[in-house]
């Protein structure tokens, strides 16, 4: 039997915590691991507790009015799984982590912040099955926040 690579594994995790979401537009996962190899939290997108979701409601609001990815944020009932994430860890068990993201190639600006602020140095992303994956530094984050 093959052992599967760490990245594939952690990401396998993020795909399943994506299972989770209750978001109509999509379904993102995200897992927080730590130099060690061990897991310190996971995430999903969807609604803050006890909001009604969009999945409930049966009705997107983003989607209806046609809003683009990566835009008006303010317009979405969710919270994105990097947050989630990084909420449930907290910035003590983000140091020196590595977060793994189901769902999407990119992080949101909104995101970066939350990424860098929390002590994680590197991401790591897959969009899909089908999907290379891809490496983010956070010093790279940093430097285009600086920009």
């Amino acid at each position: 039997m093959e052992i599967k690579p760490w990245d594939e594994y952690f990401l396998d995790m993020a795909k399943t915590c994506a299972s989770r979401s209750n978001c109509l537009r999509a379904h993102v996962g995200a897992v927080i691991v730590g130099a060690d190899k061990k897991i310190k939290a996971t995430g999903y997108n969807g609604t803050p507790s006890k909001v009604e979701s969009c999945a409930e409601r049966g009705v997107c609001y983003r989607i209806e009015n046609n809003i683009p990815s990566g835009t008006q944020y303010e317009t979405c009932r969710s919270i994105h799984a990097e947050q989630n994430a990084i909420i449930q860890a907290g910035q003590d068990r983000c140091k020196d982590a590595t977060i793994y993201i189901w769902g999407h190639n990119f992080i949101c600006i909104l995101c970066k912040r939350f990424i860098v602020q929390s002590g994680i140095t590197q991401c790591v992303l897959k969009k899909d099955d089908n999907s290379p994956i891809e490496r983010v530094s956070v010093d790279d984050i940093r430097r285009e926040l600086e920009g």
